[in-house]
């Protein structure tokens, strides 16, 4: 079967954006190249494999590459629109040319062609992201996880997962419950299991995401820890025997590593969902939108307790007071 690649030039600040508008619009999976990933920390300080020729060959600009069906060439037209509109309200990102390329490609192509550029790489103090076909020398005090993201969002790489991995580190306690929101390739909902969670619900609308995080929790062992189900957000999750049966009452963490404006709508219903005390961690705002979300959840309830930034990105974390 023949597919297209769409590819958008554009920016490390904008390129998860951009990813985002790609899969609502029916791409079949999108992935970033951005040699940024490498320079932001240093690569002797993140990346443990990486070589010269890998390097020289990753574009000055960020990329952005979704792969659509046939039967959803009409998604590419409606992502052009998306990239036109971000061009004249951007919110004070910088977007980049958002330019965009198409070309045709056979399925064998595209389930490959990303995999030269994700390596074995650190991230906070612990954590190391193992890509599930890299070889890897584990220090006795690394975490490692256990990666095949396949064509789901998350690897890690970019600032906004990054950001949300580094403060799972520090706030997730031993026998935690959680919900995932976005899971995507399932990598924060694995991460906060192998620190110490007990039972997490990790959610996704893309039931191709979904597929992908169930294949990344059985390659990490954590199957009995975490149940990946399609869902939009939270919703739904409540009434859910199987969600009550497997998280006893309220959750004590959310992990939302999604876009502002998707966070502010789901402050609400992850205040309900967290016992009090409870924290969400939350990730992919933009600079300037993090007033909104910080009086979304003034508003919803939740006390923030502390922020981190890389690049144009902030996480934070709040408590249900």
């Amino acid at each position: 079967m023949k597919f297209t690649e769409a590819t958008v030039r554009t920016t490390s600040e904008a390129s998860d954006l951009v990813a985002e508008f790609a899969r609502e619009e029916g791409a079949l999976g999108a992935y970033i190249i951005d040699r940024n990933d490498l320079d932001r920390r240093g690569a002797a300080a993140q990346w443990d494999t990486i070589d010269e020729d890998t390097l020289r060959a990753m574009p000055e600009d960020a990329l952005v590459r979704a792969v659509f069906a046939p039967e959803r060439a009409d998604g590419i037209n409606a992502l052009r629109g998306r990239l036109d509109a971000l061009l004249k309200e951007s919110f004070g990102l910088d977007v980049g040319p958002l330019s965009l390329e198409t070309r045709e490609l056979d399925d064998s192509d595209w389930a490959n062609a990303w995999k030269q550029y994700f390596k074995p790489f650190r991230v906070g103090k612990r954590l190391v992201i193992k890509p599930s076909w890299e070889p890897y020398a584990s220090a006795p005090s690394d975490i490692v996880l256990e990666l095949d993201p396949g064509m789901a969002f998350g690897t890690g790489t970019h600032e906004t997962t990054a950001l949300c991995l580094e403060l799972l580190e520090d706030v997730v306690q031993e026998g935690d419950t959680a919900l995932d929101v976005g899971t995507g390739s399932g990598i924060l909902a694995i991460a906060a299991a192998m620190l110490g969670a007990k039972r997490i619900i990790a959610v996704d609308q893309d039931p191709d995401a979904v597929k992908v995080a169930r294949e990344n929790i059985e390659r990490n062992a954590l199957s009995e820890h975490i149940r990946a189900l399609a869902a939009d957000l939270l919703e739904g999750l409540d009434q859910s025997a199987d969600t009550r049966a497997y998280v006893i009452g309220r959750a004590d963490l959310v992990i939302a590593n999604i876009l502002a404006d998707v966070i502010i709508r789901l402050a609400p219903s992850a205040f309900t969902a967290l016992r009090t005390g409870g924290r969400i961690v939350a990730s992919g705002i933009i600079k300037d939108r993090v007033k909104d979300v910080r009086e979304a959840f003034s508003q919803t309830g939740f006390i923030i307790e502390r922020e981190r930034s890389s690049g144009e990105w902030v996480a934070m974390v709040a408590r249900k007071g």
